[in-house]
């Protein structure tokens, strides 16, 4: 039975770096990194400061005490927190993080996908952002991820697209 819980519930959570490291990379769609360097600072801004600075909404599915997906959270305004002002396309959403403010990234590995647990981790976060008062929730992903439908499902709306890194970008919302 798969297990959710907040990494700062979880006494062992730095064995399981390298599981959520491998959903990490196995989940995304960039593979043309040029050397380590480049590949571990990807890793950072989307992953590492969310387990470095937001392990209270940051939630583990367990599978028999084994990482098979993870939810990345904040609950705070980006534009308004200095760890997160080198990620650009927050510029282009900076007044939908007034409303919005928690975001997310979620990634589960290949074998668990369409069994309901991305939804569930959404709802856990969503539950989460409820507790501590958030307004809202938003995500950023390409116009072409196989995600839009998903979020679209879990009451996400389109809230703008924009240009960012040679892909037309979508920032979806749900209000809480």
């Amino acid at each position: 039975m798969i297990e959710i819980r907040r990494a700062d519930e979880i006494a062992d959570f730095a064995n399981h770096l390298g599981e959520i490291d491998d959903i990490f990379f196995e989940s995304s769609a960039r593979r043309d990194f040029c050397n380590q360097e480049e590949k571990q600072s990807f890793r950072e801004m989307s992953l590492g400061r969310y387990i470095a600075k937001h392990r209270d909404s940051f939630f583990v599915a367990l599978d028999d005490a084994m990482c098979v997906g993870y939810l990345a959270g904040c609950l705070e305004n980006p534009t308004k927190l200095t760890h997160f002002k080198d990620v650009s396309y927050f510029r282009y959403i900076e007044d939908i993080c007034q409303d919005y403010p928690a975001h997310l990234h979620i990634n589960i590995a290949e074998r668990y996908r369409n069994h309901g647990l991305g939804a569930t981790l959404v709802k856990r976060f969503a539950d989460w952002a409820n507790f501590h008062s958030v307004g809202g929730i938003q995500i950023v992903t390409s116009s072409a991820s196989r995600s839009i439908p998903f979020y679209r499902r879990l009451g996400f709306r389109e809230l703008r697209t924009f240009p960012w890194m040679s892909v037309t970008s979508v920032c979806m919302g749900r209000k809480l």
